[in-house]
C-alpha cells in the first residue's frame, strides 16, 4: 500500500484548527490522550524509535497535539515510513472532529483501518462526560478498563 502524500492545505487547516482549539489548553496531556495516540501510531507501523520520539514530543517537550502532529505530518523522516499512514489519519480525525477530546475518543472507539475519519458526536459527548468526572471516578473507570485490557502504557512523567 502506498503512503499518502503530504498535503500543504490539509497541514495548514489542521494547524489553524489546533491553534484555535488548544489555545487555552495546558501542555500536560492527560494519560488517555498519550496512550491513544501512541497505540494508534504503533498499529500503523511506528517502531521503537518512532514511539520514543512521539513520547518525547508529547510528554517531555509537552507539545500541544496540533503542534506535535504538525511536526510529524511535515517531517520528511516520517513521510518515508509506514507510520505516515497513521499520522495522515490522525490529522484527518483532528480536522473532522474539531474537538480535542473528541479527537482522542474517536481514536479509542473507531477502527481507522475500516472507517474513514468523520465527526462523531457520540465521541465528543463521551469525552465531555469523562472530563467532568472526579479524579476518584476516573480511577475507578481506569481499574475497570484494566480488568479487560490490562495495564496502561506509561506515558511518562519522567
Amino acid at each position: 500500500m502506498s503512503l499518502p502524500a503530504y498535503n500543504e492545505k490539509k497541514h495548514e487547516k489542521m494547524l489553524a484548527i489546533g491553534r484555535k482549539l488548544e489555545k487555552k489548553q495546558t501542555h500536560q496531556l492527560e494519560q488517555p490522550f498519550v496512550e491513544t495516540i501512541m497505540q494508534t501510531l504503533e498499529f500503523f507501523g511506528a517502531d521503537g524509535r518512532d514511539l520514543g520520539q512521539i513520547k518525547i514530543d508529547l510528554c517531555l517537550a509537552k507539545y500541544k497535539i496540533w503542534d506535535a502532529m504538525g511536526m510529524w505530518y511535515s517531517s520528511e523522516y516520517f513521510q518515508s515510513k509506514p507510520i505516515y499512514r497513521g499520522i495522515d489519519k490522525l490529522v484527518d480525525v483532528y480536522i473532522k472532529q474539531n474537538h480535542v477530546g473528541g479527537f482522542a475518543w474517536f481514536l479509542r472507539g473507531h477502527d481507522l483501518e475500516c472507517e474513514e475519519p468523520h465527526r462523531c458526536e457520540d465521541c465528543i459527548k463521551s469525552y465531555d462526560d469523562w472530563h467532568n468526572q472526579t479524579p476518584e471516578e476516573r480511577m475507578e473507570d481506569q481499574k475497570e478498563m484494566e480488568k479487560f485490557y490490562g495495564p496502561v502504557i506509561d506515558g511518562g512523567d519522567d
